[in-house]
């Protein structure tokens, strides 16, 4: 059956590689479609229809080697169409020298990055960071250059990761974020046992840990309760002895971790330390 006649922009800056709800993806959101989107690419012609409809621009291609007259391309998968997309984009033939291709909010193995790179192509990744108003980037230019302008399109802050480091990144955000919330289960647990309410304990525990980030965000490491002035050791060995393990050990652990980042009281590190190895200790 014959495909029915597109409209096409021939002013189009950019075409798009897509699967997935793309109409709420990051991809989906940028205002500048209808301006400069041109071939929409899925893994079928019906696929590809239904996004360009979904986009409310662009036009739908039946093969992947419509993209090549385009420098740049973004992508844009959900987790489990990924694969098969990346080797219909691997197979199609484009001439890769001189284009960027832009990976949007998925993962795509580095091996396969680095097949599109070592034809020539320049590659960029833009994924969320769970800071609201903020997406990270990493990559090289010129794709990195053109990342950066559409991000902002989105009215966003693009943060810049060095390339290589992603996992490193991905790593502070986890302490950031999943690694944080046994510790406030556990503050808001330990506030029940002082006899505070179970809801209040919730709200305490968020409210200590909002607390504190906003005053690092504003004062950094002078924000810490003894950047000038030194604990009592006694007194944190009070605290020390009042908590069952796991959590015993974590605390004391967290407490010689900021004296040994910041630099400070030695003679409290020290005694912290020497009670890790004396089983009378705390």
């Amino acid at each position: 059956m014959a495909q029915k006649s597109e409209t096409r922009n021939p002013d189009a800056e950019y075409g798009i590689v897509c699967a997935g709800a793309v109409s709420t993806s990051l991809v989906g959101r940028l205002p500048g479609h209808a301006r400069a989107l041109g071939p929409v690419a899925g893994v079928s012609y019906r696929v590809a229809s239904r996004i360009a409809n979904s986009l409310k621009a662009g036009w739908p291609v039946p093969s992947f080697d419509e993209l090549d007259p385009y420098r740049l391309i973004l992508f844009s998968s959900s987790p489990e169409q990924v694969s098969p997309l990346v080797q219909l984009l691997l197979d199609a033939k484009i001439q890769w020298s001189g284009k960027s291709l832009i990976f949007w909010d998925c993962d795509v193995p580095g091996m396969l990055l680095r097949r599109f790179g070592a034809s020539g192509a320049s590659i960029a990744r833009v994924r969320r960071c769970g800071v609201a108003g903020h997406l990270t980037v990493t990559g090289s230019a010129p794709a990195l250059t053109f990342a950066n302008r559409l991000i902002r399109e989105l009215k966003a802050k693009p943060i810049e990761i060095a390339p290589g480091s992603e996992v490193l990144f991905d790593a502070a955000m986890t302490m950031g974020t999943a690694a944080l919330t046994p510790l406030l289960d556990s503050i808001a647990r330990i506030l029940r046992q002082c006899g505070v309410r179970d809801a209040e304990a919730t709200h305490m525990a968020a409210g200590l840990f909002a607390a504190t980030a906003t005053d690092y965000a504003h004062s950094g490491r002078q924000s810490w309760a003894w950047h000038i002035q030194e604990p009592d050791s006694e007194e944190l060995f009070q605290q020390l002895r009042q908590l069952e393990e796991p959590l015993r050990s974590l605390l004391r652990n967290l407490l010689m971790l900021g004296f040994r980042a910041f630099d400070r009281h030695p003679a409290v590190l020290a005694a912290l330390a020497a009670g890790m190895t004396d089983p009378d200790g705390a």
